[in-house]
């Protein structure tokens, strides 16, 4: 069984979020859609936990675990929107449904 996904707040939703943008196709340099948003949040100083030599941060645990189960950008930009949503107009806020 998978371990559970690590909790992630509103603000890490949404740079997981602007991470999986469409616009940033092209952005890595692998072959898969999401080492797009891998880039992205290297990029911006995500990839790893603070403090913690080489240890994959929350936002990189989602898509590698995203990945390892077959996803792709699409469906992972889809659940973080839903999760967005549910968690209430603060959470949503910026992030159009279907966007």
């Amino acid at each position: 069984m998978a371990e559970p996904l690590p909790a992630l707040s509103d603000a890490d939703l949404e740079t997981l979020h602007a991470a999986l943008d469409p616009l940033l196709a092209g952005f890595g340099e692998g072959e898969c859609c999401l080492d797009d948003a891998s880039a992205f949040l290297a990029r911006l100083g995500l990839a790893t936990t603070a403090g913690a030599d080489g240890v994959a941060s929350p936002l990189m645990q989602w898509l590698e675990s995203w990945r390892q189960a077959g996803g792709n950008r699409q469906t992972l930009r889809l659940m973080v929107t839903t999760l967005l949503a549910e968690r209430g107009p603060a959470g949503a806020a910026g992030s159009a449904p279907g966007a």
